[in-house]
């Protein structure tokens, strides 16, 4: 049997063409232009008229992108900032982290006023060479949301065609409830004002836009687009496979998605529920145990035996309630089963820390998390296993090749502790 330097890339390369595991990390792919990995859905057609409107100076467009975590909100901005760039647009990509105060709301307004033009910011530039705008004049800005609007569609004007991109905007909806209405109002007005040749995109879920919706309908109203992410098809889950395989090949190709077959990937993108890092994560798992098998091509019978491998965690999330899956999935692939702080969890799922213990209390009473000393939550092994279970959970086990369960595991790390309560 092969040993785990099979998993580097001599193994890779010997067994199945690829210099690198095109799955494992995106990082490992990293280019100048995204859109080569980049594989548009029949939405994105409508981004991209509205980002060459704004290039052309003839249009400006308030679009919000959503779909759920890993479909695809992020490389999408990435693209968009990416085109700007080429075409000698200006733009300004920002993700939205949950931090406190008024930081996020300084951080685009000093990264505008930093890329802005005029003579008195070349003034103060030339005699203090000072390029960020001072307390005093962060303060004087902050003194309404309409003013900070104003202000940053000005800067903005000044390097036409602009864009700002703000990335994972329901992070805004963690900090205090005045900055968090401060900074809504502030991009209400900037697209309420704002002239040909901008464009302004935010990201976020399909519930997080459905509360934002409810908290800012005044910014709603002035979407000129929507673009909803869908999930997968097999088509476009072959043509991704394809795309990313093709970076890192060695060898001449069988076919588009060497060395995996078709009907693999069908299979692993029907598993992922469309969802491309779901995808990813699948298949990553699935080339290295090729590798530990000594396998030269991929078909969709090592995919179900990788996936034989989650039927725990499946189990465990499709025992929760519609509306509660994703934290449910969150504690078990994330955080391995817990224990982890109602924080973090809140953080993963995109919902408000006030709401996301309302759910996870909820799953404590029925039994499908509990709580450690500290308040913590974790999944316990009776909420994965029931008793009735558990001989036929072992027939299972004994049909996945041993070598695929052993490098799963050692992928995977320890996994989330055994309880000894039930």
């Amino acid at each position: 049997m092969c040993g785990l330097a099979a998993l580097g890339g001599s193994g890779l390369e010997l067994y199945l063409g690829l210099s690198k595991n095109p799955f494992s990390s995106i990082s490992i792919l990293d280019m100048d232009n995204p859109l080569e990995l980049f594989v548009p859905l029949q939405p994105d057609e409508d981004l991209g008229y509205l980002v060459d409107e704004a290039l052309r100076m003839v249009g400006s467009a308030f679009v919000a992108i959503t779909g759920p975590p890993g479909s695809g909100r992020s490389i999408r901005l990435e693209a968009t900032y990416w085109k700007f760039s080429a075409e000698g647009g200006t733009p300004i990509l920002y993700e939205v982290s949950p931090i406190e105060g008024p930081d996020a709301i300084d951080d685009v307004l000093n990264t505008a006023y930093g890329l802005s033009r005029g003579v008195k910011r070349a003034l103060k530039k030339a005699l203090l060479g000072a390029d960020e705008l001072s307390l005093k004049e962060l303060e004087e800005i902050r003194i309404s949301p309409a003013r900070a609007g104003e202000t940053l569609a000005g800067y903005l004007e000044s390097v036409a065609p602009a864009a700002l991109l703000l990335d994972d905007v329901h992070n805004m909806m963690f900090v205090e409830p005045r900055w968090s209405f401060f900074f809504f109002e502030m991009i209400r007005e900037l697209v309420s004002i704002m002239g040909p040749g901008m464009l302004v995109a935010m990201t976020c879920s399909e519930e997080a836009f459905a509360r934002i919706s409810r908290r800012h309908p005044a910014l709603i109203s002035r979407l000129h687009e929507r673009i909803r992410i869908p999930p997968l098809s097999d088509q476009d889950a072959t043509s991704l496979v394809s795309k990313r395989a093709e970076m890192v090949r060695t060898r001449e190709p069988e076919g588009s998605p060497d060395p995996f077959e078709e009907e693999a990937v069908a299979l692993a993108n029907r598993i992922a529920g469309g969802n491309p890092k779901k995808l990813m994560e699948l298949l990553s798992k699935v080339v290295d145990a090729a590798v530990v098998l000594g396998r030269t091509r991929i078909d969709a019978a090592l995919v179900s035996q990788v996936a034989e491998a989650d039927r725990p965690i499946l189990r465990g999330v499709e025992r929760a309630p519609e509306r509660m899956r994703r934290e449910m999935e969150v504690i078990l692939r994330k955080f391995e089963g817990g224990p982890v702080g109602l924080e973090k969890v809140a953080m993963e799922t995109e919902v408000p820390p006030q709401e996301e213990w309302s759910r996870l209390e909820a799953l404590v009473a029925a039994g499908l998390l509990a709580k450690d000393e500290s308040g913590r939550y974790y999944v316990p092994r009776s909420a994965l296993e029931a008793r009735e279970e558990k001989k036929e959970e072992k027939k299972r086990e004994r049909k996945v090749s041993r070598s695929v369960m052993k490098i799963l595991r050692m992928r995977a790390g320890s996994s989330w502790r055994r309880r000894g309560s039930e």
